[in-house]
């Protein structure tokens, strides 16, 4: 017999305190059969950037899910978030979320809004160095998955929810298939200016990504890193250049020398 669909209250919505849960909760307390969050940090050269999360509902989810327009982003846009109306797409829903960082430093502050506070994301670190011959930018964080998406919950929710940190009880989630590993899954990108030349994950088109289950009790504890450097062709070209210019000077000289000295 199937479970009856529980969407969360309007004050349970705005109460969620980081992006992936609320995606959790559209997928799986609107009885999701595949919810897919993309975490794509995009790195400028002065080190400013920002960080794009976009979350994809299979049809199913959106059918449970009903008119979108009912959703509540408040506590994300006043956090700082851009986030855009939910759009169709492939006969699902996506929503899509944007938050800026102005520093290095500020982007493990939204790695934290996006995967809450319990270390989902840490050690976050972003290092830009510039030199004579170029530039370059590594970027590292730790991710810590439990494969429960309860995970991603608070003490707070959970009470507003029930004492269900998402509302359903752990026999509910697993009739609706919550318990699968591909019923949640996170990717975190990253985009290096430059490219990425060196990551521990994926590497396509100078982009590097890592995949990971939310859901089906496999954690996942892994060390994300990327790297990237720009050499300047044209300075290195030009010191080249300067390089044989002093060369042929001190030949000359020495030519010079030579023939006064005969």
């Amino acid at each position: 017999m199937p479970v009856r669909s529980r969407p969360p209250s309007p004050g349970a919505r705005t109460r969620s305190r980081c992006v992936v849960l609320l995606a959790l909760l559209l997928g799986l307390l609107a009885a999701a059969c595949r919810t897919e969050v993309d975490v794509h940090v995009q790195v400028e050269p002065d080190g400013s950037g920002r960080v794009t999360v976009t979350v994809d509902l299979d049809a199913e989810a959106a059918a449970q899910l009903g008119d979108p327009a009912g959703l509540s982003f408040e506590d994300m846009t006043s956090a700082g978030w851009e986030v855009d109306p939910p759009a169709a797409r492939d006969g699902g829903l996506r929503i899509v979320a944007v938050r800026t960082f102005a520093t290095p430093e500020q982007l493990a502050s939204v790695l934290d809004e996006v995967g809450g506070a319990d270390g989902v994301f840490s050690g976050t670190s972003l290092e830009l160095s510039d030199g004579f011959a170029g530039s370059s930018t590594e970027f590292r964080t730790d991710l810590a998955l439990s494969g429960d998406p309860a995970q991603f919950s608070d003490e707070q929710l959970t009470q507003v929810l029930g004492g269900l940190p998402l509302g359903r009880t752990p026999e509910e989630l697993a009739l609706l298939g919550a318990d699968r590993p591909d019923a949640a899954t996170l990717t975190v990108r990253v985009s290096l200016p430059g490219g990425a030349d060196e990551a521990n994950g994926e590497i396509d088109g100078g982009v590097a990504s890592w995949t990971a289950p939310m859901t089906g009790g496999t954690a996942t504890d892994e060390e994300l890193t990327a790297s990237a450097e720009d050499r300047r062709t044209t300075t290195l070209v030009l010191a080249g250049a300067g390089a044989l210019l002093v060369v042929a000077a001190v030949v000359v000289a020495v030519v010079g020398l030579t023939r006064r000295a005969d």
